[in-house]
This record gives C-alpha cells, structure tokens and sequence, in this order.
C-alpha cells in the first residue's frame, strides 16, 4: 500500500487500502479472523505529515463536525478505519513489529489484539506532541483503558515510547516473539484463539473492544492524575500538552464517541495554532539539513570509503577502524566518547601527559555514568577500544582512517598539527577539524592538494557526546565527494549534521556573536543587569540565558577568540587596538584578566558558583561582578549610557541583530536556507522547540518588516 515508504505513513492511499482490505475480509464468508501487519520490519509511523500543510480551517471545521481528524469529510479518515476495525465481528489481531507510532499505534488499539516483535526497533508509542498536536484517532480515548491513565498521561504528554517487552509488562500488548520468523505465525495463533473467545463476552466493559471498555480508575482517583500531571507540565510550550490533557480528562467522564469529538477539536486546534507549526517546521527542517547536498555521489562514496561507513552502518562491535582524536580536553573528550559508541578503535592524542590522563579519566567516568543510567550495557568493551599517546609521532604506525584535531582556538598550533598529519597519515586517511571559528582555508592551506579536497571542519558543540548538533564546514577546495561522505558518517555517529560555509564562526557562532555583544552593551550601558537580561532571554524560551551559558562554556573560550582577532589590551594602559569594533565592551576582558572569573569551572564568572549550592551549577548573584559593573557605568559620560530596558526590549536588542546576521549568512552562502540556520540554533543553542528556530520566529511570529524597521 505504500511502495518505496518503508515506514508506511498513513496518508489517504494508505487509509483507503486498509478499509477496503479489511471491509473485504468481513464481507467474505470463509475469512474467520484477520491480522493487520506492516510485514516485519515496520508497522507504521503514523500520519503523513506532508498531508497537513494541504488543511485549510473550513476543510478541519467540516472533518471536526463529523468526528474527523485529519481530512475533509469527503475523505476517508484514520477515525474511519480504526472505528471499522474495533467495530468488527471477526478478531483482528494487530502484528507489530519495528515503528508502531502515533496513527500506528492508534490502528493498533482499535484492533482486538497486538503481537509485537522482541527487537531494539520495536517501539510503540503517541509522539505527536513534538510535532505540535496530539492524538487524533481515539489514542487519547484507548490508550488509558488498556495501560492505565497515569501511564497513558506519561506517554502521550512526554512522547515517549515504549519497548516490546515494556508494552507486554504494561500489557499493550499481548504477546511477544523473539525473531521475525514468529511474528505473523503467532498473530495468526492469537487470532484462530480469539474466533473462539470473542464471540462469549458478555461485557463490553472488560472485553476487547478498547473504546467500550471502562476506565480502571475511580472518578477521585482519575481527576487526581490529571491534575498531578497539569502541576507537572513545563511552564512554557506546553499548547499540545494541554490540549492532551483536555481530550484525556474526556475520556475519564464521557462515552467514546463524545470523548472522540473533544479529541477531534483539540486535534484541529493545536495543528492550526503557531507553536504546532512551529514544531512542524522544525520536524522538516531537521529532516531537510540531513539530506545530501550531493544526493548523486552517494553510492560512489559509499564504496570509496567502505573501511569507515561500512562498518559503522553494520556490526559495531566488529569495527577495528582505527581513527585518532588530537587533543583530549572537553571537546576532544566528547568527541572521542562519540566515535567509541560508534564502534571505533579511537587514539586520543594529547603533547601534555597530564591533561592527557585527566581526559581519559573523564572519558571512563563519563561511560560509567551512561551504564548507571542504563544508556549503555558495559563501558569496558568501550574503553578496550581506547588508547592513548602523548606523541603525535605515534599515529605514524596506526594505520588512521580519520583524525580529528580538538585542540585550542589557535591557528598556528592547528596548522602545525596538520601538517605533521598530513606527513605522517596514510593518504586515504580524512583529515578534519573541529574549530569553532578559525579559518577552514587557512588551516587546509599547509596540506597538500589531494588532502585539501578532503579536509572540512567537523563542529561538534559541547558536550559533544551530549548535543546532537555537528557543523560540517565546506572550505574552497572540499570535494562534494568529501562534504557526503562527513554528512553520512555524521547521521551514522547519531548527529545531526548542518553543512555550512567557511566564515568566521561559521554559521552558529558567526550569528551568536552579535547576540553575545548586545548582551554584553545591555550590561556595559547600565541599561539592565547581568540577571535581568538572563531573565528575558529565558522567558522568550530559550534554555539558557547568555551569561548563564557563557559561564557553563568557559568564558576564557570567548576571550581568546577576541584575543586572536586582536580585540583585546594587554594592560588598561595599552592603546586601544585598530581592529576592535567601535562598539566593545570590556567588561568580558576585565572579569578574565583582572578577576579570572572564566565560569563554572572556576566557581565563578558573571555569576557566582558555590560547591554546596546545585553540585556548584547552580548560578548565583555576584557582589564582585556588581561593583564591576557599577564602576565601569559610573566612568561612562550621559550620552553613553542606555535607558531602563524592558524585557521587550532586551529580546529585541539580543535577537534581531542575531536574526540580521543569520540573513547575511544567506545572502553569503554561508548556510543553504533559513530552516538550516533554525536547526543550528534548535539543537546547538538552546532555541526553543515550540517556537520553531530564530528564522521561523523572525518571520512567522515577530513579522520581518517590524525586524527590519527596528533594526533601521
């Protein structure tokens, strides 16, 4: 039913075939029982999403009067199908194997039945909050009969989804089989049982049909859940959320069909309101930056570069790729954690013995904490794949496919490195960078011709072991061969990978610094405080306030890049260098230099940071970065100060010189398009969800004439 779509997304081809399908097998005599499987490798990921961009508010008004959810009345709806299904005579038993999601799942629960295969690819679950809706096909209505609401209110608010074996402890399902072989044999077992069983149930309210049976939950005890789970939502983004809570609160005081018409409204409601979009938009987006940019060269690539694809696409634990890390600090720590999951033999590199040996203990401490919190089995399999030289020299004899530098922000350093790699490595052997702001060209410029054609920078953000976002950046001379090759082992390490031009700070960093800036002159101006700003930027939505997340960074990170751009003075004494923007604050000099006030990491930056307060995360008010800013306003002449900012204003000055700058990097070439620059600030910068990335914002919720006229 649906060719070339593994998944099978149900769209109206899908829906269509389905009914017809089962509406045959109900009108034929010799059919006794049906099975409704997705073969075994998917049952299906739900709606088709592409369908809901068509939705006009007239064709959702007419599909929400008749109980539809998700097309015109003229449509046949996933309400259709699944009302056939548990309205049925016959059992129909659901053969689940791979993604059982959303719509699939609500297809699932409408049948009398479920057999789920045992694999790490089977998950079931009502993810459509993050894609800004909720469940539209009586998963709101089914789901707390069969799980139980407090489960139900876990699943469907969170997004979750479920295991085989989790769903058969909670009993969606009924049983489980161990290998594909199993599954469409033991569905067709539980169906020739339930011809039997089926026809003897006396009440509707235990009995199979999920919609007509009856809550296990008392009225006192329901309304308690829900109202637990309403305390419990986040403050903000949580439109979806809500409209969950109205359809599930439905569920617990009216019959299935009235219940499935409160879902139905809600359903239309989120999809049209802004924060769906929003989600939608960055659903698509991710999607969008994740394709080839040179679609064509995949299967040349692919066999060019065999050694290091193949094996990560295959058996992990068969890998003996060896590939090297340069530079065992944070980053190269991270990065290193990340090619071990993805079942290399890495080398981590490191001149300094002692920051060497501290990244290793870091790097096992950190696999430990993943086995504690059952991300991960075992972490010595892992660290077996570890080694270790203080020598550079050393990779000489490794026989590297791919070597990745993560050492400081300085150019000549990096360009030493490279140069020696580019002497010591096997000529097969990729070259990248992991620099954050530095010059790809300049850095290619001391390789050899070939070696330039495959040498990028691979921007991971840190954590790197944590963050899902890499840049991959394109200098002059990279191959397109080179740029698929790094997009495709991005998505295999489990990144999601933006490619984007080479500029200084690229695309993240290049527009972070005029946000970084206006946060800083709010500061340096007396216009707000150091909290104040945090305040605002946080209630936008975003994760992480700028001096917040300066101090978590390392604010000596930032100096040092002003420093090698030649921004920053030696002494208060010495002249102001020529390179410095007109417009600099030197409070961000002052608090490293004077103060070494560099962040967490030094229990002190814009804000104070105690041990026994938050494990010494947990920002604090600073008395000494107050009189810091009090004497540098205090020198400042009248005209130089700027007035009381609202937290209105603070956005605008933080966000629409950051917007600005992002449409440059267009106009340069520098990013692909404005949703690539959404995902960067999505997934690299703590940009909230629900309001799409900074681009969709600017245009769709601010409006880019009322940016432009403020910025002129």
């Amino acid at each position: 039913a649906s060719p070339g779509q593994p998944l099978h997304p149900l769209n109206a081809a899908v829906r269509s075939y389905i009914l017809q399908q089962v509406q045959d097998g109900l009108n034929d005599a010799t059919v006794t029982s049906l099975v409704l499987t997705g073969g075994t490798q998917h049952f299906s990921a739900g709606a088709d999403l592409t369908e809901f961009a068509t939705f006009t508010p007239e064709t959702l008004a007419a599909a929400t009067k008749s109980g539809g959810d998700t097309a015109p009345t003229t449509t046949i709806t996933l309400i259709d199908v699944v009302q056939v299904l548990e309205d049925s005579t016959k059992p129909i038993v659901a053969a689940i194997a791979g993604t059982c999601l959303g719509g699939g799942l609500e297809l699932a629960l409408a049948c009398h039945y479920r057999v789920a295969l045992k694999s790490k690819q089977t998950k079931l679950g009502l993810p459509e909050v993050h894609v800004g809706v909720i469940p539209g096909a009586g998963g709101t209505q089914r789901l707390p009969k069969v799980i139980g609401l407090a489960q139900a209110c876990q699943l469907i608010l969170t997004g979750a989804s479920l295991s085989a074996k989790a769903a058969r402890e909670l009993k969606l399902v009924d049983d489980v089989v161990e290998t594909p072989q199993e599954l469409l044999p033991k569905a067709q077992q539980w169906a020739s049982w339930a011809e039997a069983t089926m026809p003897l149930e006396k009440d509707p309210s235990t009995g199979r049909r999920l919609g007509r049976r009856a809550l296990a939950e008392s009225p006192p005890m329901a309304h308690n859940i829900l109202a637990q789970a309403q305390l419990a939502l986040p403050r903000q983004g949580i439109q979806g959320m809500e409209a969950a809570l109205r359809a599930l609160r439905a569920c617990t005081q009216l019959p299935l069909e009235q219940g499935m018409r409160v879902e139905s409204q809600a359903f239309v409601e989120t999809l049209m309101s802004e924060e769906g979009k929003a989600r939608r938009h960055a659903f698509f987006a991710v999607r969008q930056a994740q394709k080839l940019v040179h679609p064509h060269l995949r299967k040349t690539v692919l066999a060019q570069q065999q050694a290091l694809l193949g094996k990560v696409k295959t058996t992990k634990s068969d890998n003996k790729m060896t590939v090297a890390v340069i530079g065992a600090g944070t980053m190269g720590g991270g990065i290193a954690m990340v090619l071990l999951q993805a079942g290399f033999v890495v080398i981590l590199v490191d001149v300094n013995a002692k920051s060497l040996q501290k990244g290793l203990q870091t790097i096992e401490k950190s696999l430990q904490s993943l086995v504690k919190r059952k991300k991960l089995r075992s972490a010595q399999p892992l660290l077996d794949r570890l080694q270790s030289t203080t020598k550079l020299q050393d990779l000489a004899h490794k026989n590297c496919h791919l070597v990745v530098e993560a050492v400081v922000e300085n150019l000549k350093i990096k360009q030493s490195i490279f140069q020696t790699l580019d002497e010591i490595t096997p000529p097969q052997c990729v070259l990248l960078s992991n620099t954050s702001t530095l010059d790809i060209d300049a850095m290619a410029s001391v390789l050899t011709p070939q070696r330039q054609e495959w040498f990028m920078g691979w921007h991971f953000f840190s954590p790197a072991h944590v963050m899902k976002l890499v840049e991959i950046v394109v200098g002059k001379r990279t191959s397109p061969e080179a740029v698929t090759f790094l997009q495709t082992l991005s998505k295999q390490v489990g990144k999601i990978a933006v490619v984007v031009g080479n500029c200084d700070g690229f695309c993240g960093n290049r527009l972070l610094r005029p946000y970084s800036l206006e946060s800083s002159y709010l500061v340096a101006e007396g216009a707000a405080s150091i909290t104040q700003v945090d305040e605002a930027v946080v209630e936008l939505g975003v994760a992480l306030g700028p001096f917040v997340m300066g101090d978590l960074a390392g604010n000596d990170v930032g100096y040092n890049i002003r420093r090698e751009r030649g921004w920053t003075r030696e002494t208060p004494q010495s002249p102001i260098p020529s390179k410095r923007p007109a417009r600099y604050a030197e409070l961000a000099d002052v608090m490293i230099t004077d103060m070494g006030r560099t962040g967490q990491k030094a229990g002190k930056g814009w804000y104070d940071y105690d041990p026994a307060v938050g494990r010494g995360r947990t920002p604090l008010h600073s008395p000494e970065m107050e009189q810091l800013v009090k004497s540098h306003v205090a020198q400042l002449q009248p005209s130089q100060r700027g007035p009381p900012a609202s937290p209105s204003e603070i956005v605008r000055r933080c966000f629409y010189p950051l917007v600005n700058e992002g449409f440059k990097c267009l106009e340069e070439g520098i990013a692909l398009r404005p949703s690539d620059i959404d995902v960067v600030y999505l997934y690299g910068y703590g940009f909230p969800m629900w309001r799409g990335g900074p681009m969709h914002w600017a245009d769709h919720q601010v409006g880019l004439r009322a940016i432009l006229e403020w910025l002129e």
